[in-house]
This record gives C-alpha cells, sequence and structure tokens, in this order.
C-alpha cells in the first residue's frame, strides 16, 4: 500500500453563522455508499457534504484534491454533537445523544426520531425507560435496508424508518459503545471491553470475548472476520490505591473468525491503536491508526510487510507569529468504497482527506449515483423597480443571473485567503545583454525551433498520464489488443503472424503510425513502446500489429538489458559488405572451453560471434520479433564494455538527452573496434579496412619545409563543426561573432564538415621561447567501403544544421586529387574517373520527448535503406517512412547520431550472401566438427554418466531429417507482477529463463531411431534464483563444473549444434517449441518445426494439451513420473508425431482429437498417477 498521500484538508465546521459556531469540533465522518460525498457532523449538530468536482469542472493541481459544499444542515434545534453518520439509500441518519435525524441528501428531512416520538408506542412491557437516552452507535445491515437497529448504554432497539413511529427492543441491558453487523449476526463493543455477538433472529447473546480489560477503542468486520483494538488499565503501585484508573492502549489489533467462534492470533501494533479498519478492497489488509497520527497498513498474513504513515496534525501559524505550531489528536478514521481515499480528523476542525490514486480516480464510491443539482428559474427583472446604492440598502439585495458553468469564483472549501498572505510578486529584472553574444540587426525567424507562425497552440494536457495516451491533437492513442481478446476462438499461438492486428474502424492513421506531429513533441510513432503482458505472456502481444513491412523486416524487442543497442544494429544488419563478413565468421568454430573462459566468461563466446548469429537470426525471422538476450549477456560481460559504462539495466530510466547521446556514440567505437578485434584474435583476419579512414599528417615548419610525416586510421569518424569563418556568410558579424543558422551559407551541407573534419591546416603553437610554431597538414588518403560517421555534439552545434534545408545529403563522392589524396564533393564531372559513390545506408536517431535535461523519456530510432524504401525501426515497430521525412532534420526533437554510408561502387556492397538451407552443407569452409564429437567445459570430464550416443559422418543430417529436442530451462530473476488494490495481477516482466539442459534425439526411421546424440548441460557459474527443479529436473549443483558430474559445455557449443542443425534444414520434432525457441533465442523457420502441441489442439477448447496428459491418452504410457527428463520427453514427443502421421494417413485423427478433449474434461486434464506397488 505505497504511495498514499494528503491530498486535502478542509476546515469542514467553518461557516457564516455566529462566533461560536466557529468552534464546533469534527465529531463523525462517513464516505457516502451511494453517492460521491463524504459527511461530516460537527458537535453543534450540524451535518454536511463536501463534494469532489464534476467531471466538466476545470483541473486541479496534482496532489491535491479540492472539495466544494453541497449541503450543510441541522436536524433538530438542539446543540447535542453528531455522533454517528450512516448513509441510506434515500439519505443520510444522523445520530445525536438523544435523537436520530433522517434526511435526504440535499437536507430535506425524511423523519426526527425523538424521546417524544416514542411516547404513545406500545412498550415491551410495563414500567419500560425510554431508550431514546445515553444514545452511542447504529447501523444499517445494508443501504437499502429500512431497519436501522440503535444501541446505547441503557438500551438496545430496531427502528423500521418507514415507521419510525415504533420500536422493537431487544432483550439486552445495553453498555453499548461500538456496533457492526456480519451475517445475521450483530457485533457489539461493550464498554467493558468485552465483544459480544448478538443473534437479532433468536433476541439472544451467542458469543462473548473479552477484548480488553479496560475499554474498547474501536471494531470492524470484513466478512467472518472481526477487528478490534482497545484499552487495558494501567497496573497501580504501592501506595496509590486512592489516585484515578489510569488506562493505556494495547500493543495489538486482535482478531476473531466468526465461522469458528475464536480467536485468532493478534497483530503487533507496539505503538497502541486507537482506531482500526479493513481495506475494503483488500480483505487483507488492515488499516490502523494512533491518535498521535502514526498510520500503519498491515498485512494480516505478512506481518513483517508493514506500510506506516505519519499525517501532519499541526495547526497553521499567522504570519508573522512566534509562536510554534500546536499540536492535534487523530480521531474520526474511515475509508471509502473505492478503497482509493481515507478521512480523519483533527482537533483544529480540519477533515483529511489521503488517496492513493487522486489523479485517476475522483469517485470514493464505486458506481455513485448522479447528485441533484439545484433548480434555479431566472426571474424576470422589472425596470420599474429601482434600487438605490445607499449604506442601509445591502449589495446582496441586487440579483444576480443564473450562470450554468463553474464560476472562477467558486473556489474549494479548503482553499483561504488572507490578506497576510497576499503579497506582491518580486520584480523581475531583464538580464543584461551580453555584447559578443547579440545578434544582428534582422534575425530571421527560425521555424525549425518556433514552428509555423501564426498558429494559435491548442490546449494541452498537464497530467503526466494523459500526456502520455494522447497527442497534441487531442486524439487518443489507440493501442492493440491481445490475441487472445481479440477472437474467442482462436489461440495465440496459432494465429496468422502475418496478419495485421485487428483494431477499430476510428484507429488507421491516427494511432501509433502517425508520422505527423504539431509543436514541440515527437510524433506517436517516434515514442518510446512498451510490451504487455496477458495471462499467455509475450505471446500474447500482437508484434504484428507494429510491423508494416509486409513480412520481410523483423524488429527487435526493448524490455531487455542493453536494448539501446536496437536501433544501431538494424543499420549494420542492412550494411551488406558488414553483414556478410560477419556471418559468415560462423562457418568457422570458436568454442573457448578452458578453465578462464568458463568462470569468466561462461556462454564462451564474443561480441563477433554473437552479432553473427544476431545478424543471421533477423534474417531467418521474416517479420517476426527477436530478441538480444544473448548478445546483451555477453555485453554485460565485456571488462571493456563496463569500463566505458556501456551497460543498461534500467530501460534508460536514468538517461537523460545527453547521456544518451554519448552512450550510443560510445557503443558505435566499441562495437566496430570490438569485430576487428575479434576477428583478429580468434580467425587471423584482419578486416580492418572495411570501416577505417585513413589519413597522412604533415608536419612543417613557417618556411615551407617537412620535418616529419605520419599516417594513421580511424575505425569511425567524429564530425567537427568548421569555424564560423567556413560556415558564415561574407558580411555577417563582426570577427568575434560565433555562427548560427541565421548566418550560414546556403550551400553548406554535411559534405563541407567532411571535408573539414578530414581535410584541416592548423598551426601548433611554439613549445618554447625558442622554438617556432609547427604547421600541421591533415590530408584524406583512403576512405573504406562503409564509413561510420558520428555526431557527438552540442545543442549549439545541432541547432546550425538544422538551419539547413539539405544539409543531410542522400550521396556525394569520394574523388582522388593530384596529390593522391581523396576529397569529397557532391557532384563530379563524367571526366574524373576515380570518383566512388557513397550512398546513405541508414541512420540513428535520438528523439527527445520533452526537455533533454529530462531522463527516461528520451528514445533512440533508426531510418534504414531497404532496397528503394526507407523504414523506421524503432523497436519492435517497423514501418514505411517517406523520402522527405527522412531526410527532414528541422524539427527540434530530431537529433541525428549516427550515420552510416556504403561505397555503392564496391562489388561487396551490391548484395546480401544469406545462407541458404539446401545448399548450406556444401558452402565452403563450414566446420561443423561440433556435431560429431563432444567438447566439455573445462576440458575432459571423467566417470560422468552419458546417455547419449554421437552422430557419425554417415548418419550426418540432411536437409529434412527429423530431429526430436526438448529443452529445459531455470530462472535467473523471477517475473514482475503488479498487484492492484482490486487483487487483480498483472504482469509487467516474466521470469528471464536461461538454457540448462537441451536433448536432440534422431527422428528418422531406423535402428536408431529415439536414440540422443546431444544430451548437453550447460555451464552456470553465476546465481541461480530458482532451478525449477519440478518442471526441468535439474538439481543444485548440476551446473556447476565444480561439482557437477554431467556433461557440461558452454551456452555457445549448444547453441552452435542447434545453429548448424536448423540451418542444415533439419526438421524438429517436441512439445511446445515455440516457447523453447523463444528462450533458446534461435529463430527457426515454420517449415522446419513439427510440434505436438499445436497438432493436438482444437481451437473452440482453448486449452492446451500437456504432454504427460496425451502421452497417458494417445500412447498408454506414464512419463514425467518423478522430475523432468528432456530426453524422456523429447522421445514421447517423437512417438506422438508419428502417432499423428499414422491417424492423419487413416483419416482417425479429428475423432481421436475428439476423444481426447472428452476424457480430458472428465479428468480435469489430468493424468492419472500409476499405482504404487509395494515389495513383499
Amino acid at each position: 500500500m505505497d504511495g498514499w498521500t494528503e491530498v486535502s484538508r478542509v476546515p469542514a465546521t467553518a461557516g457564516t453563522g455566529p462566533a461560536h459556531y466557529e468552534t464546533a469540533l469534527i465529531s463523525a465522518l462517513l464516505f457516502d455508499s451511494v453517492s460521491n460525498l463524504v459527511w461530516c457532523g460537527d458537535s453543534h449538530g450540524y451535518t454536511a457534504s463536501l463534494t469532489p468536482p464534476l467531471d466538466d469542472s476545470p483541473p486541479f493541481q496534482q496532489n491535491h484534491l479540492p472539495l466544494y459544499r453541497y449541503t450543510k444542515f441541522r436536524g433538530l434545534s438542539s446543540s447535542s454533537p453528531v455522533i454517528k453518520i450512516t448513509s441510506h439509500q434515500r439519505g443520510v441518519l444522523s445520530l445525536l445523544n438523544s435523537s436520530i435525524c433522517f434526511n435526504s441528501r440535499c437536507g430535506v428531512s425524511h423523519a426526527v426520531i425523538t424521546k417524544k416520538t416514542f411516547e404513545k408506542a406500545p412498550a415491551a412491557h410495563e414500567n419500560a425507560a425510554n431508550p431514546l437516552e445515553a444514545l452511542t452507535c447504529m447501523y444499517l445491515a445494508h443501504a437499502a435496508s429500512s431497519d436501522l437497529i440503535v444501541g446505547g448504554h441503557h438500551s438496545l432497539f430496531k427502528v423500521d424508518l418507514n415507521k419510525p413511529s415504533s420500536y422493537a427492543p431487544y432483550a439486552h441491558d445495553g453498555g453499548i459503545s461500538f456496533m457492526n453487523y456480519s451475517f445475521k449476526l450483530l457485533t457489539l463493543g461493550r464498554s467493558s471491553g468485552a465483544l459480544e455477538l448478538f443473534d437479532t433472529e433468536s433476541n439472544c447473546s451467542v458469543k462473548v470475548f473479552l477484548s480488553s480489560n479496560g475499554l474498547l477503542s474501536d471494531i470492524d468486520v470484513q466478512g467472518n472476520y472481526v477487528a478490534t483494538c482497545g484499552c487495558s488499565v494501567r497496573p497501580k503501585r504501592f501506595g496509590t490505591a486512592t489516585a484515578p484508573v489510569e488506562y493505556v492502549a494495547d500493543p495489538l489489533i486482535n482478531l476473531y473468525d466468526l465461522r469458528t467462534m475464536r480467536a485468532l492470533a493478534p497483530l503487533p501494533f507496539p505503538a497502541g491503536a486507537s482506531f482500526v479498519r479493513f481495506h475494503p478492497k483488500l480483505p487483507n489488509v488492515l488499516v490502523g491508526a494512533l491518535a498521535s497520527g502514526q498510520i500503519q497498513f498491515i498485512n494480516m498474513f505478512d506481518q513483517l510487510h508493514v506500510n506506516l504513515y505519519q499525517a501532519d496534525l499541526t495547526s497553521a501559524i499567522e504570519p508573522g507569529s512566534l509562536a510554534a505550531p500546536t499540536a492535534s489528536y487523530l480521531s474520526n478514521l474511515e475509508l471509502s468504497e473505492s478503497g482509493e481515499y481515507m478521512c480523519f480528523s483533527d482537533d483544529h476542525k480540519n477533515m483529511h482527506i489521503w488517496s492513493i490514486n487522486p489523479a485517476a480516480n475522483l469517485s470514493f464510491v464505486n458506481y455513485g449515483a448522479a447528485l441533484d443539482r439545484p433548480s434555479v428559474v431566472a426571474e424576470a427583472v422589472s425596470l420599474d423597480v429601482r434600487v438605490s446604492l445607499d449604506d442601509p440598502m445591502p449589495l446582496n439585495a441586487i440579483g444576480m443571473p443564473f450562470y450554468k458553468e463553474i464560476l472562477a469564483s467558486l473556489f474549494p472549501a479548503g482553499m483561504v485567503f488572507t490578506k497576510e498572505l497576499a503579497k506582491v510578486p518580486r520584480r523581475v529584472f531583464p538580464a543584461p545583454k551580453n555584447p559578443v553574444m547579440r545578434t544582428p540587426a534582422f534575425q530571421p525567424y527560425n521555424r525549425a525551433k518556433m514552428g509555423p507562425r501564426n498558429v494559435i497552440a491548442e490546449y494541452d494536457v498537464l497530467y503526466a498520464s494523459h500526456a502520455s495516451q494522447r497527442t497534441k491533437t487531442g486524439k487518443t492513442i489507440k493501442v492493440p489488443r491481445f490475441i487472445s481478446e481479440r477472437d474467442v476462438t482462436a489461440s495465440p499461438a496459432q494465429l496468422p503472424r502475418s496478419r495485421l492486428a485487428e483494431t477499430d474502424a476510428t484507429a488507421g492513421e491516427d494511432t501509433v503510425f502517425q508520422i505527423t506531429g504539431s509543436g514541440t513533441r515527437p510524433p506517436p510513432c517516434y515514442e518510446r513502446l512498451e510490451i504487455r503482458y496477458s495471462r499467455f505472456g509475450v505471446d500474447d502481444f500482437d508484434f504484428d500489429y507494429y510491423n508494416r513491412s509486409s513480412g520481410t523486416l523483423a524488429g527487435l524487442e526493448n524490455h531487455l538489458d542493453n536494448s539501446y543497442v536496437n536501433s544501431l544494429l538494424q543499420v549494420y544488419r542492412f550494411t551488406p559488405v558488414l553483414y556478410n563478413t560477419v556471418t559468415h565468421s560462423l562457418l568457422n568454430e570458436y568454442l573457448p572451453n578452458d578453465q578462464q573462459t568458463v568462470h569468466r566468461h561462461a556462454h564462451g563466446s564474443s561480441v563477433l560471434n554473437e552479432l553473427a548469429y544476431l545478424f543471421d537470426m533477423m534474417h531467418n525471422a521474416g517479420s517476426r520479433n527477436v530478441s538480444v538476450t544473448n548478445f546483451s549477456a555477453v555485453l554485460n560481460e565485456s571488462s571493456v564494455a563496463r569500463a566505458h559504462e556501456l551497460l543498461n539495466t534500467d530501460d534508460g530510466r536514468t538517461l537523460n538527452g545527453a547521456r544518451l547521446l554519448r552512450l550510443l556514440v560510445t557503443f558505435n567505437k566499441f562495437l566496430v573496434e570490438s569485430v576487428v578485434s575479434d576477428f583478429q584474435t580468434q580467425f587471423d583476419v584482419d578486416v580492418q579496412d572495411l570501416t577505417a579512414t585513413h589519413y597522412r599528417l604533415e608536419f612543417t615548419s613557417p618556411s615551407g619545409d617537412l620535418l616529419s610525416t605520419q599516417v594513421g586510421s580511424l575505425a569511425t569518424l567524429d564530425l567537427v563543426t568548421p569555424p564560423r569563418h567556413v560556415l558564415n556568410r561574407v558580411g555577417t558579424g563582426n570577427a568575434s561573432q560565433r555562427a548560427h543558422a541565421g548566418s550560414l551559407k546556403k550551400n553548406i551541407t554535411l559534405v563541407t564538415y567532411l571535408n573539414y573534419s578530414l581535410n584541416q591546416l592548423r598551426v601548433l603553437p611554439a613549445p618554447g621561447a625558442s622554438s617556432v610554431p609547427v604547421e600541421v597538414k591533415q590530408s584524406l588518403l583512403k576512405v573504406g567501403p562503409i564509413l561510420l560517421i558520428n555526431l557527438p555534439w552540442a545543442d549549439a552545434e545541432y541547432e546550425m544544421i538544422k538551419g539547413c534545408k539539405s544539409w543531410l545529403v542522400r550521396e556525394f563522392y569520394a574523388a582522388k586529387t593530384a596529390d593522391g589524396g581523396v576529397v569529397f564533393k557532391p557532384v563530379v564531372a563524367h571526366a574524373i574517373q576515380h570518383a566512388a559513390k557513397y550512398e546513405l545506408q541508414g541512420f540513428v536517431c535520438e528523439v527527445l520527448v520533452g526537455p533533454a535535461s529530462t531522463s527516461g523519456h528520451h528514445n533512440l530510432v533508426s531510418f534504414v535503406r531497404v532496397g528503394d524504401q526507407w523504414f523506421l525501426f524503432n523497436d519492435f515497430l517497423v514501418m514505411p517512412m517517406p523520402e522527405k521525412e527522412v531526410f527532414d532534420l528541422a524539427p527540434a526533437w530530431k537529433m541525428p547520431l549516427v550515420l552510416v554510408f556504403v561505397n555503392v561502387d564496391d562489388p561487396r556492397n551490391r548484395r546480401f550472401s544469406c545462407f541458404d538451407r539446401v545448399l548450406f552443407l556444401a558452402m565452403p569452409g563450414l566446420n561443423d566438427s561440433i556435431l560429431y564429437r563432444d567438447h566439455f567445459a573445462c576440458g575432459i570430464r571423467r566417470g560422468l554418466r552419458q546417455e547419449y550416443e554421437l552422430l557419425t559422418r554417415q548418419e550426418a543430417p540432411q536437409h529434412g531429417s527429423l530431429v526430436a529436442i526438448d529443452a529445459e530451462f531455470v530462472s535467473l530473476r523471477p517475473a514482475v507482477i503488479e498487484l492492484s488494490y482490486t487483487g487483480a495481477k498483472t504482469l509487467v516482466r516474466p521470469a528471464q529463463l536461461l538454457l540448462a539442459r537441451i536433448s536432440a534425439l534422431r527422428g528418422d526411421r531406423g535402428p536408431k531411431n529415439g536414440v540422443a546424440f546431444i544430451d548437453d548441460y550447460i555451464v552456470h557459474t553465476g546465481p541461480i534464483h530458482d532451478y525449477l527443479t519440478t518442471f526441468s529436473g535439474i538439481e543444485d549443483g548440476d551446473l556447476d563444473p565444480a561439482r557437477s558430474n554431467k556433461t557440461l559445455v558452454t551456452l555457445q557449443t549448444a547453441y552452435r549444434r542447434l545453429w548448424l542443425l536448423s540451418n542444415m534444414g533439419c526438421v524438429f520434432v517436441g512439445h511446445g517449441l515455440k516457447n523453447d525457441f523463444r528462450c533458446i533465442n534461435l529463430q527457426v523457420p515454420k517449415t522446419q518445426i513439427r510440434d505436438t502441441a499445436e497438432f493436438y489442439y482444437l481451437m473452440e477448447h482453448r486449452r492446451k494439451l500437456s504432454l504427460k496428459f496425451l502421452a497417458f491418452c494417445v500412447l498408454g504410457r506414464a512419463v514425467q513420473t518423478h522430475n523432468h527428463d528432456s530426453i524422456e520427453d523429447a522421445h514421447t514427443a517423437l512417438l506422438l508425431y508419428e502417432k499423428y502421421m499414422e491417424l492423419q494417413v487413416s483419416g482417425d485423427f479429428e475423432l481421436t482429437l475428439q476423444r481426447i478433449y472428452s476424457e480430458g474434461q472428465q479428468l480435469r486434464f489430468r493424468a492419472p498417477e500409476p499405482a504404487v506397488t509395494n515389495a513383499g
């Protein structure tokens, strides 16, 4: 119950009456159970109601709930305090010391029950005393009931509200302080400290509990449970027998069960509770309060989980007063029916309203009835009547018209204005202008920064919760429904992924695919996306709704660690020479398994390997989403990445705009250098020239003598902003003026920045007094087939390029110079033969959502050219983008970070060389020996028990070979579940699973059919949250190389075996393979999957059958009798598939499947446990 805060403090008893009424204290509070009202009774007999603003009221400040006076009335002329308030369907009941008032919510009296009302009523026996004396409590069974039960110090009786002139007494001697009702039993709190259960039907007491030996402070009932708190008599010391009785609050909250009529274990409350209430929506939560203002939320079944709050009960002090604020005490604790509001009072005439979610729900009751509004008829104004404005005539004698809308002068009841607090605001003096930063006489209008001129800005919602759901045009951003919610006859796993989501007819382009925005907020398609989970998990999320690539391009999921890399990986995936070079490295084998690798890098992989696997998976996935789990895990293990602070595990919630920029630019350099280094380390291959930019430095003296020459190269280029004399127009400003958008030349483009960054002439100052300055000339010598450009700029540098219409060019040329250098040109003549054409392949943009200094809202997207069409990649959102939108850098929220240009004249950049499953085995350089040998972690493992037989070259898998597999997993991180106050559970993030065991069996017909050839346990040296032994069969120590006797291998070894089988075209047979392949992070085409969970499934039943139940019904076998065994499960799935093929051939499969579901309904879809036979 975190998040409770005070949202309103109202002087509820304040009024305009006589001065002695201003001293009235709050004596009773109640949240109305019918209408959206909160009732307040005071010590002078007044009953008042307040209501929050209506739906058409103006918005209020966050964490502040204004309350407006609805009614205030007095049931009797006496000044007896209101003891208790009860809500009724027709109105409200007020209990006074010797009377009961029944009024409508507008204040109209329905009935007043006093002592005179019962004078003529038939008494139960002669000489019966009038019951309306010393009343203390009353209760209604429900809001529509007409039987009101009233108790006091001398009586207990029932009144029929339809006939209030008579009453029915109960056989009870009184002495009642509190009353409640539960399942035909009255729970009475006696003034002696006892809790009594009274049956109104039999008119007798059922049970009495001694709750406290002093007196009771409060009781409450919820369902079958009763909670009480009270005080005990302080023991008197020696010699103080005549001293008055002293009470001390009990440090416990007593609990009782009405079903067993027994006391339960009490709940500790060390401070001593004065008030106790059950939460109306969470029956296991108790709210206890102390008179000093301490409020605790206690879980009955988890008493260590306590939420503690302290109410501010001090009074406001007058301005200029030196007196300390006076303390107060808490009283009259009540909770609303919705469970989202709580109220109590202090002795300063203030009513405090607390809430856990004030902005989302302004209602105290779940389904409140509409409030009656006054019907005012405008009177005709007579021109004959003249009113003289003299001293005797009051100003309110002049009538005012009837207004249908709320006036600004209608202040909430809690807003009090005094002249002492009304101060004139300080005068703001304009800051002196810096003459260096002074703008020229004429400054052109910056459309990119200020937006279109002469446009009235529409009203903008100030609440963050509304802003995340609405665009600037006021249209709601619609999100797709879960797959299981769209079609009641379809299973989430069997819906075609190529079909777009069914959305409302009004969605269209006004939803997440909108590319036009207004103001400074980016369009919805650029903002950060969020994956939502249903009870079916992530498979129920409709990723196809966000993919508009016609089934060809894959998106990347963003609910993982280091997901900020998604945008850059998408650009490199569609760079042909980089894709071909990286993926073809998988033909060679790199499987380190030494002791150091296992303990420091348990995955046994590298950045190059995981990048290659990821590129291949993105190609195989088509339009399905891909996870970067394995790549992120290797990144987390890299000491270099950790040293450069490249790890991000909080979804970017702590990153502002500048930090996100630096993070991506640094990662780009790390990724390129890691690929080059891994090629050199693993295969002794130098691929530096793919992205390297070679340059030459010439050091000359002032006389022109060449001192020395140096050559070097850059893997990525950091673009440098040229100085003002290069960018400014001639005659604009003075020499000290810096370049700005209004003074730039019209032909400033990216080519201008490139030439300055790579071809510079600088003068180095003399190092000493006797030395002379040195001129340094930098010239470009060679550019690789890929040119990577970083833009690590400040805001002012980005603002300059936004003033250029065509700064980002589609193409440029690298032409040779006479001295052997290279210079960039936007166009070249046909006579120049040595000019290489570079085209923009894609770039990464940072999208600023709000101010750049804020954290957690900014996003990274990429624009990529695929063929002749540009696409936007925003994690798992993939959509075509017009070229004009791609090259428009004018919006202030659009910040390019990394640009990728490719040499289109280089033959390596003309086509992608993807793996063909039919010709995969014939590819030159393919090393598939891992399928035919053991490769244990930490070397040879002796004494282990092998349950498999390795493949031989004669059994080499071919295209179409059947392989039965099954995988087991362990949990590294538990699922994150959000529990609402209604008890509903929402999956925020699923559990993180790690592959722990993988088994593969021969599936083709032959003598070794069903014999395992892979049974790998995956080594893991890090912490494991849960081994899931019941479902996985993995026990503690099985994955530890120091203690295990299993066939341990690195994750890279097991993954390469599966990757080879998949690319060879093998057909996988298993049960629930979709979830297995997702956790393994392996993309297998649907044509190579035979999933028995999908074969044995009827959509109208919406229930998948377990492997154990199918084995019992179809095969007549008992499996999984102990722990799960992946070899047994894979063999069972293979037998089920063979049986499925037999039934399909005979035509009996449909009848068999109907029989299986019929039998499953009788057995509740659980296979009976095999009988246990006792030996002897």
